[in-house]
């Protein structure tokens, strides 16, 4: 598919060629994006699991009066 559009592309001249190109780029660059978006909200996850846990053990060692 990517090489039709490129052949389509230069044969409609070279801002076709360039418009192209940078809509491949912009994609390749949003999935990159994405993964490392995903990788945060992973870690992000995991350390409010960990101050949950916290925030439990704490309540657990004061008594609410």
């Amino acid at each position: 598919m990517e090489n039709q559009l490129v052949q389509i592309a230069t044969s409609q001249g070279i801002w076709a060629v360039l418009s192209v190109f940078l809509i491949f780029y912009i994609l390749k660059a949003q999935e990159k994006r994405e993964e490392n978006y995903q990788k945060m909200i992973f870690e992000l996850t995991e350390e409010l699991k960990i101050i949950s846990e916290i925030n439990d053990h704490v309540k657990n060692i004061i008594p609410k009066d």
